[in-house]
C-alpha cells in the first residue's frame, strides 16, 4: 500500500472511530483515549495524523456531511423536474435520522458546541448554506420554465430544512409520538399548493 493510501486509509479508521464514540458517549465525554481504544490504536498515531482533536473533529463533521450529501444527490440528481426534485429533496431528509441515525446524533451534538467553536460554527453554517443551494437551484429551474413565480420561492430553501430538521430531530426525541413523514406530506403538500403546483404522483 503507499504512503499516501496508508494515509487516507488510517485517517477515515480514526474518523470513523471518533463517529461511533459521539454516538455512544457524547461528544462533551468523549476523549481521544476513548477514540485510541475504539479504533484499535495508540493516541500518538491520532495525533501523526491529526493536529489536535480539534482538527479530528472538524474532519469528523466534514465527512458526515460529504456522505449524507452524497446520498442525497444520488437519488435527487437523476430527477428532470423541479417539482419531483424537491419532493425527493423533502423525502431524503426526513429519511435521515430513520435510515442514518448515527449522522444525526453525530449532527445534535456538533449543533449543542458550534456556538462555542468559531470554526466548528463556520463548517456547520457552510454545511447548512450548501443544502439550500441545492433547494434553491431546482427553485431556480421552476422559475426559468414559468412554474413558480420569483416571489413565491424566495424563503422556502429554509423553510424546507426548518421543517424536515425539525421534524427529524423530534422524531429522535420521541418516535412515538411524532409521525415525520405524515408531517412531512403534509409540509408538501402546502408548498406545492403555494407554488401553484400538484403532486407529480398520488400519495398511495
Amino acid at each position: 500500500m503507499a504512503k499516501s493510501d496508508t494515509k487516507e486509509w488510517r485517517q477515515e479508521q480514526v474518523i470513523e472511530a471518533t463517529s461511533r464514540c459521539i454516538v455512544e458517549k457524547g461528544l462533551a465525554d468523549m476523549s481521544m483515549k476513548d477514540i485510541a481504544r475504539e479504533a484499535n490504536i495508540s493516541t500518538g498515531i491520532i495525533y501523526h495524523y491529526f493536529k489536535n482533536k480539534e482538527d479530528l473533529l472538524l474532519q469528523v463533521i466534514k465527512k458526515a456531511f460529504q456522505k449524507s450529501h452524497e446520498q442525497v444527490m444520488e437519488t435527487v440528481e437523476t430527477l428532470s423536474s423541479p417539482v419531483e426534485k424537491l419532493e425527493r429533496h423533502l423525502e431524503n431528509i426526513l429519511a435521515v435520522p430513520k435510515e442514518n441515525p448515527d449522522f444525526f446524533v453525530v449532527l445534535l451534538n456538533y449543533l449543542g458546541e458550534a456556538k462555542h467553536h468559531p470554526e466548528l460554527q463556520a463548517i456547520v453554517a457552510k454545511f447548512f448554506r450548501n443544502l439550500r443551494f441545492y433547494v434553491e437551484q431546482y427553485l431556480q429551474e421552476g422559475v426559468e420554465q414559468g412554474l413558480f413565480a420569483p416571489e413565491q420561492v424566495r424563503h422556502l430553501p429554509a423553510l424546507l430544512y426548518s421543517v424536515g430538521l425539525g421534524l427529524g430531530v423530534m422524531w429522535m426525541m420521541d418516535p412515538e409520538s411524532v409521525d415525520a413523514n405524515g408531517a412531512g406530506k403534509l409540509f408538501l403538500q402546502w408548498m406545492l399548493e403555494h407554488l401553484g403546483v400538484g403532486r407529480t404522483e398520488p400519495d398511495a
